[in-house]
């Protein structure tokens, strides 16, 4: 991928006539990309994509929806090409089709996932009190009947709960305590699961955690 042009050409074309269909092409350019360090041509591609998304026809409603979800996931993932705000309005549009009375699983995966660009991209305690809230609604669909959703949402919930500790500092104490216990959750989760791989991650994550906390409670006063 040396010459940038063509390449911008041929997804401009081929997200026109398949928005769907090319954006799995597309999502794999952006990973080669990433790879070889060429962050320019991330954004470039990016751009394109966001100036195009307003006038791709889709065949209804859920495909238009999934897409925009799928690319807010994008948007909202850290990498040269990221941008809170075109994840938020992108997420924004999809919960609009994907509401409470519709799809309650699409509702909450769009949930989990713009909770999870706040916690991965906001610089602000409140946007991660932001993405708390969002992860709790989430795990309020994500019940005992999906557990393995459910674990996952409590993993990211205890990684933002982290992170808000660390811009809340005057209650520091009582956000990490709250992300112990939702990692623990996930661990049980996992552990019952057999998820060898999301297991450790999970535990590697609790001790960061506790050895956080335990700092701050261990603290001279």
């Amino acid at each position: 991928m040396t010459d940038l042009e063509p390449l911008r050409r041929h997804f401009r074309d081929a997200l026109a006539a398949d928005p769907s269909g090319a954006y799995r092409d597309w999502f794999r350019a952006q990973e080669e990309l990433r790879s070889e360090s060429r962050d320019d041509a991330s954004r470039a591609l990016a751009d394109d994509l966001w100036e195009l998304i307003p006038a791709l026809a889709f065949p209804g409603p859920e495909a238009r929806a999934r897409f925009l979800h799928n690319a807010a996931v994008f948007y909202g993932s850290p990498g040269p090409a990221a941008d809170l705000e075109r994840a938020r309005r992108l997420f924004g549009d999809a919960l609009g089709h994907f509401t409470e009375d519709g799809d309650g699983g699409w509702h909450a995966r769009a949930l989990h996932n713009l909770a999870t660009a706040l916690s991965n991209l906001g610089e602000s305690e409140t946007e991660l009190a932001e993405a708390v809230v969002l992860f709790e609604r989430a795990l309020a669909w994500r019940t005992s009947d999906h557990e393995i959703a459910r674990g996952v949402t409590l993993h990211n919930l205890g990684l933002a709960l982290r992170r808000r500790a660390e811009l809340d500092p005057e209650r520091s104490a009582d956000h990490l305590a709250d992300g112990a216990a939702a990692l623990e959750e996930a661990i049980a989760i996992r552990e019952r699961q057999g998820l060898a791989d999301g297991l450790a991650h999970s535990r590697r994550q609790l001790e960061i955690t506790r050895a956080r906390l335990s700092a701050l409670t261990d603290r001279p006063r």
